[in-house]
């Protein structure tokens, strides 16, 4: 499964330009992803659960002729790759977006979902509406660490997904507090944790993407989820080859 990471730049030939550079230890999984490592073996359908995606619906811009274009976002990347990567796997990735909810109300929710979806992975956005309510901390931990729980006792892996980081919007509300707590409670659950914050403001700080623009460049939104997607196929990658195929 190791040529799962080499096909991570092959996402669309006219994105090579695009760089999705990011220190590597921002894009290692660090934890293996035995339950997703089985079923891609043994070619079962294979369902990836996306929660709390962000809603690209929102994100639409002009098109051609007056059409309407809504930009793909990370998940769309994901998909396409994991799909050309292992044809007979049965590849399906379902998104669930709940973009005002809090972890405490995702965690909530998650057993019923899970017993819907049935995924072999489940990639959990969070943290950037526990920061904008100002949520206590340790129920922000203690949530994620029931989700993970939960998820792992219905048969998925896990990875953690932080915060967005926006110079636009990091004035407004401490986000960094959240990412840290997050980080700390996926590596004592054991379970690989993607550094958005950290990723987005390294790109920005680089000048990799103007994030910080008052009118930002159309392809802006889904370059950026393309890289996204990219960094985290390469997590994938690493946590399904870490350790030998087997069940929690």
């Amino acid at each position: 499964m190791a040529a799962l990471l080499a096909a991570a730049p092959d996402l669309a030939s006219a994105a090579e330009a695009v760089p999705c550079a990011a220190p590597s230890e921002l894009t290692r999984a660090g934890f293996s992803l035995p339950l997703l490592a089985k079923s891609l073996k043994e070619k079962t359908p294979t369902t990836i659960l996306v929660l709390n995606s962000s809603a690209s619906a929102s994100k639409k811009r002009a098109g051609e002729a007056g059409t309407e274009v809504v930009p793909r976002s990370f998940p769309s990347f994901i998909e396409e790759t994991l799909k050309a990567r292992y044809p007979e796997g049965g590849i399906k990735l379902v998104t669930r977006n709940e973009p005002r909810h809090t972890a405490v109300a995702v965690a909530e929710a998650l057993p019923k979902l899970l017993q819907e979806v049935k995924p072999a992975l489940l990639i959990w956005q969070t943290g950037i509406y526990d920061a904008i309510y100002g949520a206590d901390a340790g129920d922000f931990s203690d949530a994620v660490t029931l989700g993970i729980n939960e998820a792992h006792a219905a048969g998925a892996d896990v990875i953690m997904v932080g915060p967005q980081f926006s110079p636009r919007t990091d004035f407004a509300f401490e986000v960094a507090p959240y990412n840290s707590t997050l980080r700390w409670a996926a590596r004592s659950a054991g379970v690989p944790f993607f550094d958005r914050y950290a990723v987005m403001r390294f790109w920005d700080e680089d000048r990799i993407f103007d994030l910080d623009a008052i009118r930002p460049e159309p392809s802006l939104y889904e370059n950026v989820h393309r890289c996204i997607g990219r960094l985290l196929i390469q997590m994938i990658g690493d946590g399904v080859d870490t350790k030998t195929v087997g069940s929690r």
